[in-house]
């Protein structure tokens, strides 16, 4: 499953793309899952059906990757697409879910800003016979109450990695820092969660933990400060939960003097291509991805809801770690 997924992001993360960042409870490993490769039975099985999809904001590449994909394969499938984006706005999201819900979408596609604040509106759709998939990210929230489905990567697992990167690169232990997208996201903290968990106590200390807010250029400030508080001589590695983030924190590395990969290491998640020739040259260690391409696997979804199939309340997308001695065979650097 690991090497399909590895020949997957071959090919689509040839562009550039930034965070996966968000909410969401984590989909457990075991949980059973459509397979994404399957092809939608019937070239026109949304025809005559609406998709409704809320979307968080359209400030990264990411996002607009993730609407593209869904938009791509529903109107493929012959249906109607219908997109409203929050702008980063809870409350404007809240209002957007009513206004798909009030215009009698089939079927309602979340990507929830934060973990709470959207409850209500979900539920009132659900209640309104409308099937709801959460992708990316999840809410605090009940299956068959709030959504149908929940589609998305294993947030923990994916920080999980990036420690084991950590520790096979310093194994005697070392000063971390760690740059996270907040506290109101799940994405955000499972991802922290896992790295942290996956850290001897021991041997590692976490010197400095800030909000980077999921953004390059915010990092880029945190790490500037953190390194000015610190010291570069006194960290060793740093871990983003997006890799947009690194990004910015080898910006400030960079500033200070001192060179990424030799004198402080960085590890991320998303698979962005930026961070895929991060990797490839040796400035970042690794990087896990977390694929923005949920086109298929919706509408894969949506197929089994019209054939009237079962669907597990929570879907896990694949992902893989990649190190430089990876990245350069299964992306071909």
């Amino acid at each position: 499953m690991k090497k399909a997924a590895a020949i997957l992001f071959a090919t689509v993360m040839m562009f550039s793309l930034a965070a996966c960042g968000g909410t969401g409870q984590t989909a457990g490993k075991d949980d059973t899952s459509p397979d994404a490769g399957t092809e939608v039975q019937g070239d026109k099985v949304l025809e005559g059906k609406t998709v409704g999809f809320s979307q968080t904001d359209s400030m990264s590449a990411w996002r607009t990757t993730e609407t593209d994909s869904i938009q791509e394969y529903v109107e493929n499938a012959g249906g109607e697409f219908i997109v409203k984006d929050a702008g980063g706005d809870i409350a404007t999201q809240e209002s957007d879910i009513r206004d798909l819900t009030a215009a009698g979408v089939d079927y309602l596609v979340v990507a929830p800003l934060e973990d709470n604040g959207l409850q209500g509106a979900l539920q009132e759709a659900m209640e309104n016979e409308i099937p709801v998939i959460l992708v990316d990210r999840a809410i605090e929230g009940e299956a068959g109450t709030h959504f149908t489905t929940a589609i998305m990567s294993d947030f923990v697992w994916e920080g999980e990695q990036c420690a084991k990167a950590i520790t096979e690169a310093l194994p005697e232990g070392g000063n971390i820092v760690i740059i996270n997208g907040g506290y109101d996201s799940s994405t955000s903290t499972d991802r922290q969660e896992g790295f942290v968990n996956g850290l001897d106590p021991d041997k590692y200390k976490i010197v400095a933990e800030q909000d980077g807010e999921w953004l390059m250029d915010k990092a880029q400030a945190v790490m500037e400060n953190i390194l000015q508080a610190q010291g570069g001589e006194n960290i060793d590695a740093v871990f983003c939960v997006t890799d947009d983030m690194v990004q910015g924190a080898m910006n400030a590395i960079d500033a200070a003097g001192l060179t990424p990969g030799e004198d402080i290491l960085t590890v991320g998640i998303d698979g962005t291509r930026a961070a895929f020739e991060a990797v490839e040259s040796g400035r970042q260690l690794a990087s896990c991805t977390c694929s923005p391409y949920f086109g298929e696997i919706v509408v894969s979804t949506i197929t089994q809801l019209i054939n009237g199939e079962d669907v597990p309340a929570h879907i896990t997308n694949e992902d893989t770690l990649y190190t430089k001695e990876n990245v350069v065979v299964d992306l071909g650097f």
